[in-house]
């Protein structure tokens, strides 16, 4: 293994084409130095110099090591600003976790641009996945933070923060008979009626919201379908299907054949957002994430 101070000192030699200058640019007597030369070329078995009256020349072995000192020596100075921008949250990786409905809220994409930033030499690993899933990626340490519709369970060692409330709303096929009805809708009201629901495997968290919002204004929604993501719930309340109780953000994304009214009950109709996470000490990037959620609770 080459010793970097040598090829520190044979870089001197090369770029002064003279054992004596390069001794007067390190700061070190000659004879030192030519050991060192020497000694490199015993270590690697080839002759790196040609000495001249005046002077050396490289050969091309020399030529070759002097490209890859530089090399590593680049690499050597960059390590410890590398360390610390770790250290201190400056490079990396943070994975983020996050369920189907709450990929759909615009928070979530403000809060990455946010961070990218102030940031921007840390990578964002994203990944969508069912809640139970992402409750085991956190414990398992494969996500540092994940974005549910409830709080984690108790007793995992895991903090909840309770990010925002979003508005649950109806959406209705356009020739529904409620589309005349007056503006907000009493969520009792809807208890004649067919239901198209995102799936409880995919979406148990909004799911389990619904179905306890329901179950509160005193009925039980009749499903007749479920679909395997929010979105594609869409297509079967615009085929006419059934109509479904959405995240309010769910109408940036579909507006055609399909009308939305808000909702009204004796209980708030909320789909709440909560980030999840495992306190970590040492975990910067996590901190500095959530450094920049606390802007966007209110």
């Amino acid at each position: 293994m080459i010793d970097i101070h040598k090829l520190k000192a044979f870089i001197a030699v090369v770029e002064e084409s003279n054992i004596s200058h390069a001794a007067v640019r390190l700061n070190m007597q000659q004879p030192p130095l030519t050991r060192i030369i020497k000694g490199l070329e015993e270590d690697l078995n080839a002759e790196l110099l040609v000495r001249l009256p005046r002077g050396v020349e490289v050969t091309e072995a020399g030529k070759a090591l002097y490209q890859e000192a530089l090399t590593i020596l680049a690499h050597a100075q960059a390590i410890p600003k590398r360390v610390q921008n770790i250290s201190q949250g400056l490079e990396g990786q943070i994975n983020i976790g996050f369920t189907n409905s709450v990929g759909l809220h615009s928070f979530l994409p403000a809060l990455l641009r946010n961070f990218r930033e102030a940031f921007p030499r840390v990578s964002i690993h994203l990944e969508e996945d069912g809640s139970s899933s992402l409750i085991d990626s956190i414990i398992n340490e494969k996500n540092d933070i994940i974005f549910l519709r409830k709080p984690a369970p108790k007793g995992l060692g895991l903090t909840s923060l309770h990010v925002l409330d979003e508005p649950l709303i109806v959406a209705l096929p356009n020739n529904h008979p409620l589309v005349e009805h007056e503006e907000v809708i009493q969520l009792l009201d809807l208890e004649p009626y067919d239901f198209v629901l995102y799936r409880r495997l995919a979406g148990q968290d909004l799911f389990d919201n619904i179905l306890a919002s329901c179950y509160q204004a005193g009925f039980s929604p009749k499903i007749v379908q479920e679909a395997p993501r929010l979105t594609s719930s869409l297509n079967l309340i615009a085929a006419g299907i059934g109509l479904s109780i959405v995240p309010e953000a769910i109408r940036d994304f579909w507006n055609k054949q399909i009308v939305y009214k808000p909702l009204k009950a004796d209980t708030a109709c909320i789909a709440p957002i909560y980030a999840v996470y495992k306190e970590h000490i040492g975990n910067v990037r996590l901190e500095h994430v959530l450094d920049l959620l606390s802007s966007h609770i209110h």
